[in-house]
């Protein structure tokens, strides 16, 4: 890979659905494609590089660590950027460490916190001289996928809705079974319209991540990086604690981050 108009492949295997860019040198060809895997997106370009984020078995480095220079693990044409781990709590960082490598690519010298929602996992990481110094990860979407009466990916949240529950959970954590339930049964005999049924969710579930981690949050520089579909409950929950956020394009962050590893890839002496 030395060659600055190289075809090569970026693969996000974590967003829904999993999408590739199709590269030369550090410029996409066109907006991402929706892919169903690995082996559909090495499909865009035969016999040319993939770059792609950790999975569950690759390995990890320790915090606290760069994302920037992890190790990329070669096997064929995949190269595969390594993740980041730490050990209490556990956690481990693949696509949200390519993200975070992509956004401190385009802002050098930032220290503070970054969210990055997930639809697995939400991560909060404290930033500091280039490095993750420690984070703390959340099931948070997937909680809301499994209490939610409602399809989250189908219906708009009420806004209002969520920042009543919200208030609720964050300053009392314990309610959020309590909130849950009441929601639920509320939509199930129609006083709530399946909006404020998925904000009342939302709202509940955020608030016991706020709650959570407030020393994260509270008083830092704070960046979110979100997909589209999570952005918006994220942000109303931000903005219901007066936080102020640099919200940033979750795209352009993930395939900064691909850039990134690329760059040091040509760079490599064996490259």
């Amino acid at each position: 890979m030395t060659d600055p108009t190289d075809i090569w492949i970026a693969f996000d295997e974590e967003h829904r659905p999993p999408r590739a860019w199709k590269m030369a040198g550090t410029s996409p060809s066109g907006s991402p494609v929706a892919v169903d895997g690995l082996e559909q997106a090495c499909a865009l370009a035969p016999e040319c590089p993939v770059l792609t984020a950790a999975d569950a078995k690759t390995d990890a480095t320790a915090l606290p660590a760069s994302p920037s220079t992890l190790k990329i693990i070669q096997s064929g044409r995949v190269h595969t950027v390594a993740a980041l781990s730490q050990a209490r709590p556990h956690a481990r960082l693949a696509g949200a460490a390519n993200r975070i490598a992509g956004f401190l690519s385009l802002n050098k010298d930032w220290d503070g916190v970054i969210c990055l929602p997930g639809f697995d996992t939400t991560v909060w990481a404290l930033i500091s001289a280039d490095e993750v110094v420690s984070v703390l990860a959340f099931a948070t979407v997937p909680l809301v996928e499994a209490l939610s009466p409602v399809d989250i990916h189908q219906t708009m949240p009420d806004a209002n809705a969520l920042s009543d529950h919200l208030q609720d959970v964050t300053s009392k954590p314990e309610n959020l079974a309590l909130r849950t339930a009441e929601t639920r049964l509320l939509w199930a005999t129609d006083t709530l319209s399946d909006g404020a049924a998925l904000g009342q969710i939302w709202g509940a579930a955020l608030g016991a991540e706020l709650a959570a981690s407030r020393a994260y949050w509270l008083g830092q520089n704070l960046a979110l990086i979100a997909p589209a579909p999570l952005a918006a409950p994220y942000k109303k929950a931000l903005e219901g604690q007066f936080v102020p956020v640099t919200e940033t394009d979750e795209a352009r962050m993930t395939l900064a981050g691909y850039i990134s590893a690329y760059q040091r890839l040509r760079a490599a002496p064996d490259a």
